[in-house]
């Protein structure tokens, strides 16, 4: 497949993604979400826990109630959409591309994901 097809598959796919978050409300509609079997087993939040829910928030320009959900989506999407933007650009943004998925950055978000998902159930 050619970059440019997988480029614009990519794009619908995101669209559609982005589509069903922004109608259905993991708040309201839970069934209709992914659960968190880590909080299910053991009533602690995960990093990634209220995720669903602070994503259908930034769509919705309800900035602070998503950072209330989850912090690290409002810092996540900038950060992976410049991940997804880099990758079909390459050769125009290397540098910049291997600061963002060298093993450096890569180990502090893991830290920074860990300890979010501590402190968050302090």
């Amino acid at each position: 497949m050619t970059k440019k097809i997988t480029f614009w598959l990519s794009v619908c796919l995101i669209l559609l993604l982005v589509g069903y978050f922004f109608v259905f409300n993991p708040a309201q509609n839970p069934s209709c979400f992914l659960p968190c079997y880590i909080y299910e087993i053991t009533g602690y939040q995960c990093s990634g826990c209220g995720s669903q829910r602070a994503f259908y928030e930034v769509l919705h320009l309800n900035f602070r109630e998503a950072f209330h959900q989850n912090a690290l989506v409002l810092f996540g999407i900038p950060y992976f959409s410049l991940i997804f933007f880099t990758s079909f650009h390459q050769e125009k943004y290397a540098k910049l591309r291997q600061f963002l998925i060298g093993k450096k950055t890569i180990l502090i978000l893991f830290i920074i994901v860990i300890l979010f998902g501590i402190f968050r159930n302090l």
